[in-house]
């Protein structure tokens, strides 16, 4: 049984780093449930801390995800309406387009928000480039995350099988 949630742990690990390019599957979560397998395993013991420690992570830099476009294009000069209009496209470019649907909604969304507040050309595009930049910025954070995630998962089994 052991073996069985190890290897479930480690499916959900390489889940998790998929996740990190394809918005559907939330990646550091899914990395997260792989050690929480790992610690139903009686061969390795994981402290409820760290468990603990590791799904506040887990859930920040999920979060982190949606807040960052808005938050790059409000800092690269963006107006409300465009950053309204940034998150609104990265929820709605997901459900329509799917993993490519954040960063093309991101930028539309961006746009449109700032076409609607009679924003000058300039802004427009460095807006958009914000929210561009925000979505590649949560992509680089889910990979780091679930990457440190999956060593330190190999770490642990490496240690008990070899």
């Amino acid at each position: 049984m052991n073996q069985v949630l190890e290897l479930i742990g480690l499916t959900l690990m390489l889940l998790g780093l998929i996740g990190c390019f394809i918005p559907i599957i939330p990646s550091p979560i899914t990395s997260w449930f792989g050690f929480l397998m790992l610690h139903l395993s009686s061969n390795v013991i994981i402290e409820s801390n760290f468990l603990i420690f590791t799904l506040i992570i887990s859930i920040l830099i999920f979060l982190a995800d949606f807040i960052l476009p808005m938050f790059t294009a409000k800092k690269f000069g963006g107006s409300k309406i465009g950053v309204l209009g940034t998150g609104i496209g990265v929820f709605l470019g997901f459900f329509i387009m799917g993993p490519i649907g954040v960063l093309v909604g991101a930028c539309i969304g961006s746009i449109l928000g700032e076409l609607l507040n009679n924003t000058n050309g300039d802004k427009i595009i460095v807006g958009a480039i914000g929210s561009i930049f925000g979505v590649i910025s949560g992509v680089f954070l889910k990979l780091l995350v679930s990457l440190v995630f999956f060593l330190i998962y190999l770490e642990k089994i490496v240690s008990i099988y070899f």
